[in-house]
């Protein structure tokens, strides 16, 4: 048996049909020709093989058959007025959970310097999740969790479907305490080895990290094993450790700019010595987004490059 056909205009014109018991008058409210409305009610019952109405001069009336349908017509027609409602409500409401995931030294940064600049939030639901990297993204790419809406990272993707938007470069170099670096000299990367480094557990390569240098002038780039008697799971815990004069730290840059500033840390090298990262935000392609994530997502991005563009103007 051939399943039906039906199309979401002819059960409207059926329902509409159906209240106003007058085919004129069906024509006036779906604001087509009365002769359009007569041949799509004649196509819809030679298709289905049933009358719907019986007609008389002045109206007409719902058959046993076409009673018992209606509500079925009706139902239909609800359900794909709430799919419609969901749909735009989906791409264009600032509605639901927006879920943002970034290492802890991004996440604290986005919570002290961004999120409150983003305005008219209006009943969207932002949650922010700590995601560290493990070092083989750098190598492999980066997993985006399941539940991610928008990942703010160092590393480009794993998954190539997703769009990797630079931000900026991100430098990452070691720094100490005055106080450390005062009781134990050093002169470049090739003596971290004999340093007390702390160590940042998602690195972790049997007992030791790999920090990566670029040589003077930026030419090359050296991996050099270091090790030490403290292992942290993010930079701001290791950050805390170094200001106890407690060993090196590797650290983003714009990490440590109050700590350099007030004098609590001190670059260990006097020559430029930095690993240079990208930082990134990824996410699905914007046709795959609700209307709620590209609103958070290019309100945090703006907010990010102005602080940027601010900070290199000062």
């Amino acid at each position: 048996m051939n399943k039906l056909q039906l199309k979401h205009r002819e059960l409207k014109i059926i329902s509409v049909i159906a209240a106003s018991e007058n085919i004129s008058h069906a024509a006036t409210i779906l604001g087509i020709a009365q002769a359009n409305v007569s041949k799509y009610l004649a196509d819809f019952e030679s298709k289905v093989g049933l009358k719907v109405f019986d007609r008389t001069t002045r109206q007409l009336t719902l058959t046993p058959f076409g009673t018992a349908l209606l509500p079925y017509i009706n139902d239909m027609l609800d359900r794909n007025d709430q799919l419609n409602n969901f749909i735009a409500d989906y791409k264009h409401e600032k509605r639901g959970r927006v879920t943002v995931y970034a290492p802890t030294g991004i996440i604290a940064y986005l919570s002290q310097h961004v999120i409150a600049k983003i305005q008219n939030i209006g009943d969207i639901s932002l949650s922010l999740k700590t995601c560290n990297l493990e070092r083989k993204a750098f190598y492999e790419g980066v997993d985006f969790p399941d539940d991610c809406d928008v990942l703010i990272t160092y590393a480009h993707p794993k998954d190539e479907s997703l769009v990797a938007s630079f931000i900026t470069k991100y430098a990452v170099t070691a720094f100490a305490s005055p106080e450390y670096i005062s009781t134990h000299p050093i002169s470049g990367p090739e003596d971290l080895e004999q340093h007390s480094c702390i160590l940042i557990d998602s690195m972790m390569i049997d007992d030791a990290n790999i920090w990566r240098f670029t040589s003077t002038g930026g030419k090359e780039m050296h991996d050099y094993r270091v090790t030490g008697n403290y292992v942290c799971d993010n930079t701001q815990s290791a950050l805390a450790l170094a200001r106890n004069h407690l060993g090196i730290v590797f650290a983003p840059n714009t990490s440590v700019q109050k700590d350099v500033q007030v004098g609590l840390l001190v670059p260990c090298f006097s020559e430029q010595h930095e690993w240079w990262l990208d930082l990134v935000a990824i996410f699905r392609k914007r046709e795959y987004q609700p209307w709620r994530v590209q609103y958070i997502l290019d309100e945090m991005l703006a907010e990010i490059r102005r602080q940027l563009t601010q900070s290199l103007e000062q």
